[in-house]
């Protein structure tokens, strides 16, 4: 079985810097895997360098064709933008937490949907449920549970405020 040949987007020394100065783990790694295949004294084979380092071959050759086809920036974490949330700046943070020091648009307590439904409504952007409980979380509220451990344990106009 042939080497995958490597592109010379970085020379060695600048491949042998980037993998030990990395502080990134999942990115360090593979760096690591791409130094063990350029390192002049005994290169290795992008299968085994992932054997080293504890990858499965597969993924070794793939590195090294991310390497080839995008350079330096193909062995970067991609994970951190698969799916990134909808971002508030701070006015449309500030906007959010003025609203939620009023009663909810239908009277009632503020939720996750509610706020998803007005963000959605004043700056638009899609919410998924966990963005929308960290903005909630983020502004400084939790969860509130509107009711008495026992039914009895408050006066009739406590209970009837939580209705």
């Amino acid at each position: 079985m042939s080497q995958l040949a490597v592109s010379s987007h970085l020379t060695v020394e600048q491949i042998d810097e980037r993998y030990r100065s990395c502080s990134e783990g999942a990115e360090k790694s593979r760096w690591h895997v791409l130094w063990l295949i350029t390192r002049p004294e005994r290169p290795m084979s992008a299968t085994a360098a992932a054997k080293l380092v504890g990858f499965t071959p597969a993924w070794g050759r793939a590195i090294l064709k991310r390497y080839n086809a995008h350079g330096p920036d193909g062995l970067s974490d991609r994970r951190r933008d698969n799916g990134a949330r909808f971002q508030l700046n701070p006015q449309q943070q500030a906007e959010l937490f003025t609203a939620l020091q009023k009663s909810a648009p239908d009277g009632g307590l503020w939720s996750g949907p509610k706020v998803a439904a007005w963000v959605r409504e004043r700056f638009g952007g899609g919410v998924v449920n966990q963005t929308r409980w960290q903005w909630l979380e983020e502004l400084g509220f939790r969860l509130v549970v509107p009711r008495p451990r026992h039914p009895k344990a408050a006066t009739r106009e406590q209970q009837q405020e939580w209705l």
